[in-house]
């Protein structure tokens, strides 16, 4: 066996002899988890007004605060006398949080872009960093090892996203229909769903915890790895583009809220 190769790098953070852009991918990665969670902020307790509307008798909502659990009557929480500051996605966000936080994709981006950890390859990385070393997933990091349990939530999550969906298509005279609101409601979900299919978790679960794939359940649970490694390849960009279709769909909510795209937010086509 030969002795590895350890690669001359320039020592100081953010030092390399890399002449390519290598700084851009995680400094806009950086910039848009900070917008997301300063967005996130502005939403939950600043303005958490306008959250839903009304179509002729079918409701869209805002994926950031669906699913709405105090329209609830489960458990008695549409009759709950809660704080005003409190609002059905400050109940539930922890979820989706809470599974992209501890993602193993999204790992690696605070990873380089808070932490420097490092920021690319072949870029020094901060003294501190080398001075404590990997030491795996704890103190903190600890959390991370829940992961796995976020999934199972988040499967929860995207079942009752996609029952939202179908409150879009039923309008007053018990006709069937689509809108604006179904499209983008929808699109949320499925960008959400696809995101969490490929999830190296649930790749783990469905059979990467086998020894061979030969006979019986273990035949089938390999043959749906493999499905899902397909998907998992792409894990990155459903990271991204679910979590920008959310804002998205916020922003369209709170749009029509507010007055504008009315006659587009209007618009309907009935099918039965």
């Amino acid at each position: 066996m030969g002795e590895g190769i350890k690669l001359p790098v320039i020592n100081g953070l953010g030092r390399t002899n890399r002449v390519d852009n290598w700084w851009s991918q995680p400094l806009a990665m950086g910039l848009a988890l900070t917008l997301a969670l300063l967005y996130t902020f502005w939403r939950l307790f600043l303005h958490d007004t306008g959250i839903s509307y009304q179509l002729d008798g079918s409701t869209v909502m805002s994926p950031i605060f669906s699913p709405n659990i105090l329209e609830w009557e489960l458990f008695g929480l549409s009759e709950w006398n809660h704080p005003n500051w409190v609002n059905a996605a400050i109940l539930v966000l922890w979820i989706p949080f809470g599974f992209r936080g501890t993602c193993y994709y999204m790992r690696r981006v605070y990873y380089r872009t808070f932490f420097a950890s490092p920021s690319a390859c072949w870029v020094d990385e901060p003294e501190i960093n080398k001075k404590l070393g990997y030491k795996g997933e704890k103190r903190v990091f600890i959390l991370n090892n829940l992961h796995r349990y976020f999934l199972y939530a988040a499967m929860i999550i995207i079942a009752i996203k996609w029952w939202d969906v179908t409150h879009t298509l039923t309008f007053e005279g018990g006709q069937y229909g689509v809108s604006v609101g179904t499209f983008v409601m929808a699109i949320e979900a499925f960008l959400l769903t696809m995101y969490v299919t490929s999830c190296h978790a649930l790749r783990h679960l469905a059979g990467g915890m086998l020894d061979r794939w030969t006979t019986g359940i273990s035949q089938i649970r390999g043959k749906l790895f493999g499905r899902l490694s397909l998907t998992n390849r792409s894990h990155g960009f459903w990271f991204w583009t679910s979590l920008s279709f959310v804002f998205i769909g916020d922003l369209w909510v709170f749009a029509v809220n507010e007055g504008y795209f009315t006659g587009l937010a209007d618009w309907k086509l009935i099918l039965l």
